[in-house]
């Protein structure tokens, strides 16, 4: 029986095409094409999505397509659109693409928009590390997307994500580079935040189980900060005036975890900023702890270190 969805091609077959496959395929779309510079992800994928053809060339992609999914290096989708448009069996105006890009904006497919097609940028809010394939399906469940193009597009968009059971918000064209770094803080720099507990907690060899001691204080701060406010979940030596801990603070990690200062110190002047903002902190003592803490990285020796460990 036909399927009552457009038929979909998808290039890349990296974890966030393979999600986005996944899903497709688990709401009835029929995958018709993988495309990857990989042979082998691309073989792999199509045979977990029982797709019948699998290609490291864009070219093959099949003609009954009318729904393309880019999900390929932000520096390669550019040229993937213009070798899109140079198909010659392609219905571009049937054609509905969607590359997965947080920063780049629709427009980047103008070669294909010229030739018919409705495209959008449509980035899924949700991190797919390397070794999650095996969650990669009920990682988009009930996920917000990052969507953005012309009104068409947006509506295309939105029932394409409303199909796979997500949800939506749209970006401002000029207003993308902003949103990924907002997905950047909330994903990547919210990791490094935890491997910088986890490896201090490290070292303090407790005899339990770092998330289990920090846990409790880590999902207390995030909960007060989201019910609350930033400004009313902050706590610490910065908003007591407490500059002698601090100093503590500095020299123990400068003698057991150099590598963590800088992390501190921008932490500590962006918790100044957000006191100083509701007169907790004022400026004079803003600008001492920023004084503080530049002379105090300008004359400690960082033995940044990469190595890692067990």
């Amino acid at each position: 029986m036909r399927s009552k969805y457009p038929g979909v091609s998808i290039i890349g077959a990296g974890n966030v095409g393979s999600a986005v496959g996944h899903a497709l395929a688990e709401k009835g779309y029929t995958i018709l094409s993988i495309i990857s510079r990989s042979g082998r992800s691309a073989l792999a994928l199509a045979k977990d999505l029982k797709c019948k053809k699998a290609s490291t060339v864009i070219e093959d992609i099949p003609p009954a397509t009318e729904l393309l999914i880019i999900a390929v290096p932000d520096g390669a989708i550019t040229e993937v659109g213009k070798r899109l448009s140079a198909s010659r069996v392609l219905k571009f105006p049937k054609v509905f693409a969607a590359h997965t890009s947080g920063v780049l904006t629709a427009s980047v497919l103008e070669p294909i928009r010229k030739k018919g097609a409705i495209v959008a940028s449509m980035h899924p809010i949700q991190s797919f590390p390397y070794n999650a394939r095996a969650k990669r399906i009920s990682r988009l469940n009930g996920i917000y997307f990052g969507i953005e193009g012309k009104p068409e597009a947006i509506a295309k968009a939105r029932e394409l994500v409303n199909n796979l059971g997500g949800k939506t918000v749209i970006v401002p064209s000029e207003l993308k580079p902003l949103y990924h770094v907002t997905c950047v803080f909330a994903s990547g720099y919210m990791v490094v935040l935890m491997n910088a507990i986890s490896e201090l907690a490290h070292q303090l060899k407790l005899n339990a189980y770092w998330p289990e001691v920090f846990g409790p204080l880590m999902t207390t701060a995030m909960e007060n900060t989201i019910k609350e406010s930033a400004h009313e979940a902050l706590t610490g030596p910065i908003l007591r005036g407490d500059m002698a801990t601090v100093e503590a603070h500095l020299l123990a990690l400068a003698n057991r975890a150099p590598q963590f200062l800088p992390l501190y110190t921008v932490g500590g002047i962006e918790v100044a900023r957000i006191a100083k903002e509701r007169g907790r902190v004022s400026q004079q003592e803003m600008d001492c702890i920023i004084k503080r803490f530049k002379k105090f990285i300008g004359t400690t020796p960082l033995r940044i270190t990469t190595k890692v460990k067990h």
